[in-house]
């Protein structure tokens, strides 16, 4: 917690209570979003990734995603993933080990997934399977009405795409579209507070228990441009190895400063208040 400052000049790791950088002797104690150079991207997404895990203590890394239009937009070295996954499992692929890779819609073993991030449509033949698991089999729903009523209200990218590219934040290898971070409670508590503290807002969550990761995490953010929290379902937890006590929040890649920087100021007042006492 002592460095997660950092020099928006030179970009030196700092300790909270100073009040000038020690290398290019730039003045930091200002607010982070005045007087930055954070149109560099190069510097910004590493920095910003630190924020993230310092502040927030996070287990594990923050996951960048950005849904492609065409195989053009497949940043060079990329590797498309080896083995058939649910996107669920790629984001914590990308969480735990750090990897970067790209995922066709012949890589997205859960179709779900596949229609909520825009990578191809509904057929009669998952609807129907939809209907027999989770209202015959699993009785998720009451009747099959609010069964179709839900998945007709469930997020989903309109524009199609032909690939997911998914990788931790800091070696993004392009400007993401989403950032998921798979957090616990008191985690998405203080994402919420550094969203209101920089915008007085509140958040206006959309959530089902189904669907979570994907449709919550991903399609909302990015469809909707605001924040969401993913309550997760029992895919993401059967599946993708999510715990008992970790949900997630994805917001816009274009809300990130601000998040970031109302996480930044939030967190000097607490060491401030810790000097004090």
């Amino acid at each position: 917690m002592s460095s997660v400052k950092f020099c928006t000049r030179c970009g030196r790791d700092l300790a909270l209570k100073v009040a000038y950088c020690d290398r290019c002797g730039a003045f930091v104690n200002q607010s982070p979003s005045s007087g930055t150079n954070r149109a560099d991207k190069n510097f910004e997404k590493p920095k910003i990734e630190r924020v993230l895990k310092d502040v927030l203590g996070l287990d594990g890394w923050p996951v960048a995603v950005k849904l492609l239009n065409s195989s053009s937009e497949i940043p060079s070295g990329v590797k498309e993933i080896g083995e058939f996954h649910r996107h669920c499992e790629m984001i914590q692929k990308v969480r735990r080990y750090e990897e970067t890779f790209f995922a066709p819609p012949s890589k997205q073993r859960c179709k779900v997934a596949g229609i909520s991030l825009g990578l191809m449509k509904p057929t009669e033949e998952l609807r129907e399977h939809q209907r027999q698991e989770l209202f015959e089999t699993r009785h998720r729903f009451k009747t099959e009405a609010l069964l179709r009523k839900f998945l007709e209200n469930t997020p989903t990218v309109s524009d199609r795409h032909s690939a997911v590219l998914y990788g931790p934040l800091g070696a993004f290898p392009t400007d993401p579209d989403v950032v998921v971070l798979v957090c616990d409670t008191l985690q998405a508590m203080k994402i919420i507070q550094a969203y209101q503290y920089a915008t007085g807002k509140r958040a206006n969550a959309s959530m089902g228990g189904l669907f979570s990761l994907c449709a919550d995490a991903v399609a909302t953010p990015y469809s909707q441009g605001t924040l969401n929290i993913a309550i997760g379902c029992e895919g993401a937890r059967e599946h993708g190895g999510l715990k008992d006590y970790e949900l997630s929040v994805g917001f816009p890649w274009r809300m990130v400063e601000t998040l970031t920087d109302g996480l930044i100021s939030l967190a000097e007042h607490e060491a401030t208040k810790e000097e004090h006492k």
